[in-house]
């Protein structure tokens, strides 16, 4: 007996639930869900969270731009690192122009929604313990 061409059959597998337009409207409810959490979660947050798209209508579902009261380089270090230390990580990425104000988390695909209200949970926790400073 062979084995079977396993990467073969997976990616034929992914492939036909691609093609599939249950699995598209799934996948843009999810991105639709977790997006909205985040957005609605910095726009209700009195300022304390900002992001540099305002218009609702070209916010993107995938990747969320945020700052941390206003780019206070001190609350942003600090969120960094809390959220490192409970295992969120890529928030902040080194572009060739440097770190920039913004951090972004990508809600790909890959990351799910319990992945987003871990990250919401995180932002809200980290702006109740620290919006008096």
């Amino acid at each position: 007996m062979n084995t079977i061409a396993t990467f073969n059959e997976v990616t034929g597998i992914y492939a036909e639930m691609v093609v599939g337009s249950r699995w598209r409207q799934e996948m843009e409810r999810r991105a639709i869900i977790k997006s909205d959490r985040l957005y609605k979660l910095i726009d209700q947050s009195n300022g304390f969270y900002s992001t540099p798209i305002t218009d609702h209508a070209i916010r993107s579902r995938m990747n969320v731009p945020f700052d941390v009261a206003g780019g206070d380089a001190s609350l942003t270090n600090d969120f960094i690192l809390q959220a490192w230390e409970k295992g969120i990580v890529g928030l902040r990425t080194l572009t060739p122009f440097g770190t920039g104000k913004y951090m972004r988390a990508s809600l790909y695909n890959g990351v799910s929604v319990e992945n987003t209200e871990i990250l919401a949970s995180f932002m809200e926790a980290f702006m109740n313990a620290n919006k008096t400073k």
